[in-house]
């Protein structure tokens, strides 16, 4: 984590990671495995959409979600989006999603 100093004397710390942002907002270990999850979904939206080649409206028919979610989706957006809408886009890019679970 960096401490910066502002020429206004007001200071301000940038995380670089999910933990060190976690830590920063004072969020438990649960909020922070959450945070890095849809983290991981987005970046997987995302490819998925590209690699697919289809078009913003053919993923709104394909996957019944509104277009302005899969635009925020497709541009990288995080704030708004629930997993299971990522996971619908996902699924409608014909990619497959396989989740595991660690210990």
């Amino acid at each position: 984590m960096k401490k910066i100093k502002q020429t206004n004397g007001k200071s301000y710390s940038v995380a670089k990671n999910s933990k060190e942002l976690a830590e920063l907002l004072g969020l438990d270990q649960g909020a922070e495995a959450f945070m890095q999850y849809k983290a991981q979904l987005s970046q997987m939206a995302v490819k998925a959409i590209e690699k697919s080649g289809l078009t913003v409206n053919e993923i709104v028919k394909r996957s019944g979600v509104a277009r302005s979610k899969v635009s925020a989706i497709k541009n990288g957006a995080l704030a708004g989006v629930s997993c299971d809408l990522f996971m619908k886009i996902i699924s409608a890019t014909g990619a497959k999603l396989t989740l595991k679970m660690a210990s």
